[in-house]
């Protein structure tokens, strides 16, 4: 079946402001049902009234009738909801719940299709539905929170606009991006549990870009920022500016972050240095640097469209071809940012590490055509993310007889066989002699490169845990253990190795497989013990009862720690993003 639904292009403020037609319509059709809530077999609005607490009444579904061919919700009155236009009609809980609804699932549909992940997503919750609160309660945030399964949006009064209130389920940038943090948990669950910064930090920036992905595909927005640019996405515009309306609410000039930066992780720059120890702050790294990387795609995309005979004879050719240039490029960029996490090794992750996934997802899809990939790497040295471009190399030429006779299909089916593969092949993946390890799920992935080539792989993961030194104070265990473990992207037919990431340690010194450089490591090391001193020094970090509310809950502004035998566990550190107040 398929409905259409209203999906709002940016937020209020953007319609006030009259930039842009402020809805358009979204069909969706890729799920089992749709019910009265919204509800369907893949997430849940589930809506509190403000007053009482008790559960809302939902939007009411109708399915095709009448000569409709599509289905719709409408609110209490009967009106259909993707006929409201007016502003006002937008704080209606009706439509609320539909817009972030039709917000969630756009957000999951640019992720499955073909040309991007190219399967289904699922959670890393055992659970079917993703439950979707669109008026969580009053306060400036919003969050993804794993253990209830659930997407939170809160709403406050407006500090310019009295008798207003400012809710971030009306906003397509936090919507889409909160929707990112629980994808990412899908495809990448150590994340959330990680101690180092930028574990976390990748986190944030992929969400960040998930909201700027969202603001491409929307035609009706790409129209009106290019005409208002002249063809150029590197002025700051909807497009660069994450929430807007919240950002301005909360002091932040143009919006919460700026994609559009300079920022980087030379300590000896004054003026945009960024402290490696705070996530949010540190995600504009990685995502300014990525944004970079938009936009010379952009351009360089123009000029080779802008050369073509259909355009040379145009008064302003490369206006012209600007909105083809930017739906072509924005493809590839997207399958660049979330094929990455297919990729990316398990564990304790750097943006290095992120880096080289996304050079291993283009290399394999385009050998031949090695110009983004430069332009990533020059973004990373120019960051100072590395220190040279050799820090982002990968392998990408295996002997065939690295894998001999491997079965792909049996090795993807059989939990038996995987372990009996990762223990024959420890040398190649990386794991030490005597260490116990996890195979994690594997995936099955049909992705397509380009509108003829459709190519299917089996993404196989191995993580294991090493111990390490915890220098964060003496009221704290001596040791930690952080995970780590290795990546494999094989070929679903032949079984050829096609990329192989690890985030584990090896001295080069001593011999044996390459792995990130002792260096590297050593670094990350240092961040974590930064970052933890940093949620002690912030009272968030506690361990083991004092984490515990006087129900038996979980503190939720709480981040859990546990001593195991003089050895600190870690849990739901990524509650540090939601906790300190921001989207």
């Amino acid at each position: 079946m398929k409905i259409r639904i209203p999906l709002l292009i940016q937020d209020p403020l953007t319609a006030r402001k009259g930039r842009v037609k402020p809805t358009e319509g979204f069909d969706a059709d890729r799920e089992g049902f749709f019910l009265d809530g919204p509800v369907t077999d893949r997430i849940a609005v589930l809506d509190f009234e403000p007053e009482t607490g008790r559960l809302a009444q939902g939007a009411r579904f109708h399915g095709p009738s009448s000569g409709r061919v599509l289905g719709w919700y409408e609110d209490e009155q009967g009106v259909d909801l993707n006929k409201v236009k007016q502003e006002l009609k937008f704080y209606t809980p009706e439509f609320m719940q539909v817009s972030v609804f039709a917000t969630v699932l756009r957000t999951m549909y640019l992720f499955e299709r073909t040309d991007t992940l190219g399967r289904p997503l699922t959670w890393a919750f055992d659970a079917p539905q993703l439950l979707v609160v669109p008026r969580a309660g009053k306060q400036a945030n919003a969050y993804y929170h794993r253990d209830s399964h659930s997407l939170q949006f809160f709403y406050f009064d407006s500090p310019v606009d009295p008798g207003q209130s400012i809710y971030t389920c009306l906003s397509r940038d936090i919507v889409a991006h909160e929707t990112g943090h629980a994808i990412i948990d899908g495809l990448a669950p150590d994340l959330i549990d990680a101690s180092s910064p930028q574990s976390l930090a990748i986190h944030e920036a992929i969400a960040d870009l998930t909201a700027l992905l969202m603001a491409f595909d929307s035609g009706t927005l790409r129209k009106a920022v290019l005409a208002r640019t002249r063809g150029s996405i590197e002025e700051t515009t909807e497009f660069s500016s994450i929430a807007e309306e919240f950002g301005e609410a909360r002091g932040f000039h143009g919006g919460l972050r700026s994609l559009k930066n300079g920022k980087n992780l030379d300590p000896a720059d004054l003026q945009n240095g960024t402290p490696r120890d705070e996530p949010h702050e540190l995600s504009q790294v990685l995502s300014g640097a990525l944004f970079s990387v938009m936009i010379k795609i952009h351009d360089d995309l123009k000029a080779e469209l802008a050369a073509l005979p259909e355009y040379a004879g145009r008064a302003a050719p490369s206006f012209s071809a600007s909105g083809l240039a930017l739906s072509k490029g924005a493809e590839r960029f997207k399958r660049m940012v979330f094929r990455a996490l297919d990729y990316l090794p398990p564990g304790e992750v750097s943006f290095a590490d992120y880096g080289r996934a996304i050079l291993a997802v283009d290399q394999v899809a385009f050998p031949d055509n090695d110009k983004m990939r430069r332009w990533v790497k020059d973004e990373f040295v120019r960051r100072s993310i590395v220190p040279s471009q050799a820090a982002l190399e990968i392998q990408t030429r295996f002997d065939p007889e690295n894998l001999p006779g491997v079965d792909v299909p049996t090795l993807q089916a059989s939990d038996w066989a995987a372990y009996q593969f990762a223990n024959a092949n420890r040398e190649l993946l990386r794991i030490p002699a005597g260490i116990p390890f996890v195979v994690r799920p594997r995936l099955d992935v049909k992705k397509q490169y380009d509108y003829h080539n459709v190519a299917r792989e089996c993404i196989f993961k191995v993580a294991w845990e090493l111990t390490e030194p915890n220098s964060i104070g003496a009221r704290y265990p001596s040791t930690r253990r952080v995970t780590v473990g290795t990546t494999l992207a094989l070929d679903w037919e032949s079984g050829r190795l096609l990329a192989l990431l690890t985030s584990a340690p090896v001295d080069p010194a001593k011999g044996g497989p390459a792995g990130i450089a002792v260096e590297e490591y050593e670094l990350g090391r240092q961040d974590r013990d930064w970052f933890l001193m940093r949620l002690i020094n912030s009272g968030l970090l506690r361990i083991g009862r004092h984490a515990i509310g006087p129900g038996g809950e979980p503190l939720r502004e709480a981040i859990q720690a546990q001593d195991l035998g003089g050895v600190l566990h870690l849990r739901g550190t990524a509650n540090s993003l939601h906790i300190v107040g921001q989207p």
